[in-house]
């Protein structure tokens, strides 16, 4: 009887410790995967370039003759941005982001009518809005 009792605080024990083994695994193999909308993942700088030029064409109207402008200029920041990703110091990383942007939105400016500039002024403050509230 004894014996049994240990064979089945045995099993238990057993099958205890092959859930918690199996909810770890399954949680390490879960925050590798890349979260939508967070992070790049492996898009390359023509990929998000590309989605940024197709978000700023639908919410700031760009017309045909400013779509292809655009998209270079984005193209040209996000290969920019690739580099970027290799320093390793934040405040200079961060540093060099302001100044990218800064370059950027200066590039736009005679892209963009003015009432565009303002709504991509807006656009780029509520990113960085939530980059903060996201702690990037």
């Amino acid at each position: 009887m004894k014996t049994k009792l240990l064979s089945q605080t045995g099993r238990l024990r057993l099958v205890v410790s092959l859930t918690v083994l199996f909810i770890l695994v399954t949680s390490a193999i879960y925050a590798q995967q890349p979260v939508p909308g967070m992070g790049h993942g492996n898009r390359t700088p023509e990929d998000r370039a590309k989605q940024q030029t197709e978000r700023m064409k639908e919410d700031l109207k760009l017309t045909p003759a400013q779509e292809p402008k655009v998209t270079a200029i984005n193209l040209k920041y996000f290969k920019k941005l690739e580099d970027l990703r290799k320093i390793t110091d934040t405040a200079a990383m961060r540093k060099s982001f302001n100044e990218l942007a800064k370059q950027k939105e200066a590039e736009l400016k005679p892209v963009l009518t003015a009432d565009q500039l303002k709504s991509y002024q807006k656009m780029m403050e509520e990113q960085m809005a939530r980059r903060r509230q996201m702690g990037r």
